[in-house]
This record gives C-alpha cells, sequence and structure tokens, in this order.
C-alpha cells in the first residue's frame, strides 16, 4: 500500500511543514509499513526537513509552469506537455493506490487551484481513489469555479473539513454528501514541540531573558496579496505601531517568527521582519528567530509567549494548540472557523480575530490588542479547556483515512 500526498508548496512554509509532519507521525503510527511518497514544489529542501521521516519526495512538474517567467516560460509551454506524460510526478500518480490531496486552503478561491487539481485529474483518469484532506475551502466567487472543484469533488472517496464554515459550505452550500464529509480539525493541532530545556536556550541566543513578558509577532509578507490590498506601506506602518504598543504599553518583548521562508520575495517573511527591524531602530527589545528552525521549534518558541498576534494560520495554531492566548488576523475562512472551535464569538469581536482590512486601522487595532491583553489568562485557560475536543477532531483524519486504507486492501 503507498499514498501519495499532493497539494504542498514545500516546506519553507512551516505551515505546510506542520500539517505534513504530524501527518506522516499520526499515518505511520496506526499504519507502521504504509510507503508515503509527497509532490512537492521543492524536494532538495524538504528532503532535509522530513529526513527523519523515510518518504519519497519527488518534485510537482505543474510547480515549473508557474515559477518560469519570459522566454522561460514560452519554452516550457511547448515542452512541459510533452515531458508530463512521461514525467516522475505523473508516474507517481499513476501507480498510487491512493491520492491525499492536503494543503490546507489550497483549493480556496484566493489561489491558483488548477495547480493543485492536475494530480488528480491523472489519478482520476486511472480510477485510482482521491481523498482532500483536513481542507479550508472559502466560498467561491463564481459558479464556474465551485463547478471546476466540485467535478474533482464528487469522484473523492472523503473529504475532511478543518473547521465548521467549511463543512457548512461543502455540505449545505455546494450540497455534498455528508456521508463523504466531515468535520475533523488542523493536523496542525497535533505537531510535537520541541522540549522546553531547547526552548530556553534557543531563546537565550536570541537574547530573550525572559523577565519581561515575551509577545511572538508572526507578520505576512504576502497578507495584502492574498487579500487584495495594494497598500503594503500601510500594512509595515501598522505593524509598526503595533510593536510599539507591545513595547511601551504592555511592558514585553518581541519575537518576530517569520514562519513562511519562500525564496519567491513577496511571500518571505524574513523581508517584513527585516523592514519592521528598520522601523523600529533595531529596539533592542525586538527580535527575530531567524534561523532556519522546524515547525516544532518555532511552535516552542511560540508556546513560550505570554501573546501570540499571527497573520499566518499555522503560526496561530501553534499559540493554540499550546494554550495560548493568541489574536489571529485573517482574510479568508480559515481564521475565523479555526479560532471559533477555541474562544467564544465574544472575545472574537473584541480583537482575537482581526479582519486585514481592519488591522490596517492600527490605533483601534493597538486598543483591542490591550482589551485582550488583560484577559489574557483567561482566554488562555479557555482555549485549554476546549483543547482536547479539538485534538481529538484533529486525529480523527487519520482514522478515518486508515479505516478507507484499510477497507481498499
Amino acid at each position: 500500500m503507498n499514498i501519495l500526498i499532493t497539494g504542498i508548496t514545500g516546506m519553507r512554509n512551516r505551515g505546510v511543514e506542520a500539517i505534513i509532519v504530524p501527518t506522516i507521525e499520526q499515518l505511520r503510527l496506526r499504519q507502521p509499513d504504509l510507503k508515503i511518497n509527497i509532490l512537492t514544489w521543492t524536494p532538495d529542501y524538504d528532503e532535509i526537513r522530513l529526513k527523519p521521516h523515510n518518504v519519497n519526495l519527488t518534485l510537482d512538474i505543474e510547480s515549473l509552469r508557474i515559477n518560469y517567467h519570459g522566454w522561460k516560460k514560452l519554452l516550457l509551454a511547448k515542452l512541459l506537455p510533452l515531458y508530463k506524460l512521461s514525467s516522475p510526478s505523473s508516474s507517481l500518480v499513476a501507480n498510487a493506490s491512493t491520492i491525499i490531496a492536503s494543503g490546507g486552503d489550497v483549493f480556496s478561491p484566493e489561489y491558483n487551484i488548477s495547480t493543485f487539481l492536475q494530480p488528480l485529474k491523472i489519478a482520476i483518469d486511472k480510477n485510482i481513489p482521491i481523498i482532500f484532506f483536513a481542507q479550508s475551502i472559502s466560498p467561491y466567487k463564481t459558479d464556474e469555479q465551485a463547478e471546476l472543484w466540485l467535478s474533482f469533488a464528487r469522484h473523492a472517496k472523503l473529504i475532511t473539513a478543518r473547521e465548521i464554515p467549511t463543512y457548512k459550505y461543502l455540505t449545505e452550500g455546494l450540497g455534498l454528501s455528508t456521508d463523504i464529509v466531515k468535520l475533523t480539525a488542523d493536523p496542525a493541532f497535533l505537531l510535537p514541540a520541541i522540549p522546553q530545556e531547547e526552548v530556553d536556550k534557543i531563546l537565550r541566543n536570541y537574547g530573550i531573558s525572559r523577565v519581561r513578558p515575551v509577545v511572538a509577532i508572526a507578520a505576512s509578507q504576502g497578507i495584502c496579496r492574498y487579500a487584495s490590498i495594494e497598500d503594503q506601506g500601510k500594512h509595515l506602518e501598522s505593524w509598526q505601531k503595533v510593536v510599539k504598543m507591545v513595547l511601551d504599553k504592555l511592558d514585553a518583548e518581541v519575537i518576530i517568527i517569520p514562519h513562511v521562508q519562500e525564496i519567491k520575495p513577496s511571500n518571505d517573511d524574513r523581508i517584513i521582519a527585516t523592514d519592521l527591524l528598520r522601523k523600529l531602530n533595531y529596539d533592542p527589545r525586538v527580535h527575530i528567530a531567524d534561523a532556519d528552525h522546524t515547525a516544532s521549534e518555532l511552535k516552542g518558541l511560540i508556546a513560550a509567549c505570554d501573546l501570540v498576534i499571527a497573520e499566518r494560520m499555522h503560526a496561530a495554531i501553534a499559540g493554540l494548540s499550546s494554550g495560548v492566548c493568541t489574536i489571529a488576523v485573517g482574510y479568508s475562512i480559515k481564521a475565523k472557523g479555526i479560532m471559533a472551535d477555541l474562544v467564544d464569538l465574544n472575545l472574537l469581536e473584541q480583537g482575537l480575530l482581526i479582519s486585514i482590512e481592519d488591522f490596517l486601522k492600527s490605533d483601534l487595532v493597538c486598543e483591542a490588542i490591550q482589551v485582550i491583553w488583560k484577559q489574557r489568562q483567561e482566554i488562555s485557560k479557555s482555549i485549554k479547556e476546549k483543547l482536547p475536543d479539538v485534538q481529538k477532531r484533529s486525529a480523527m483524519n487519520f482514522d478515518m483515512l486508515v479505516d478507507f486504507l484499510s477497507e481498499g486492501c
């Protein structure tokens, strides 16, 4: 039995790593001899990240189509259709016993979903079972978009939704059967953090003594593009004011978590982190976790903080799954759905969930953060009380998947 996991952009995005590592671990926990293959855009880098997990990594040839520009794109437009017929990725799809479409929200309309549907088309043509795994899907903007995804979803043997809004949209909005669509939770809720002893060493290395409270910041270099907001300068300015407020009003230190470190500068969080440092005149109270950390290491750092303010959803999940009071800045259905599992609606409205549009109103955001700060211990307690149920739902992804694989055998 061998499975193929698709929808993976690569482990340079620690959110992808936060999904894939527990997926591998939980599947192997239930079926130790399972052969796992992964289509990824960055196999060379991912091999370093996933070396302990004994998986086969193959370049997703479709990614070349969107990463090349100019004359290279024209050349590839002619060569790729021929190459894909016998490409390693196509062969891997054709020889898989089951295809698992992962990736979190890659089938939402904020992205080019056709890229991630390509291997599923091969699977359907070869009559290979497909499973949409732990998805968030925002409402499609046109009937054509919805029908494109549905033309694949109707072939799925199982679809798991990682939060309630997606579950309702798929079953009530798009009319998919509740026999196929199941409500679960994000696999990252089961990602293990590194031991506390290692966390303490890393914090000391970054110059954080923990004499004062520590606030984790996960600013996104790409969020304005995803949310179709053109004023990136105002976005950076809002972060500058927020961090300054945290330093001066909350008397805390800040650790910036660049959760996505892609090659493309438009989506490399180290850029906005460095821009923030410059704007803050390299304030010694502000630190960047800029080493090549694993998702588990970053989760350990986030877990050691007193508050998390995150534009990256999986940085927010690292906080939530560690019982830390977490404020999410969101642009799609995933933020509200995942946050609502662990905090009450009134707290979301008070400031635990902030839209990217509202985040640009820095004065209001600073006020909301100060209100949340005063309640952080009570919020943390509430999150910890609800966390076991969410983790149980996360584990259901793998129970149902292994049940399906066993039946398929």
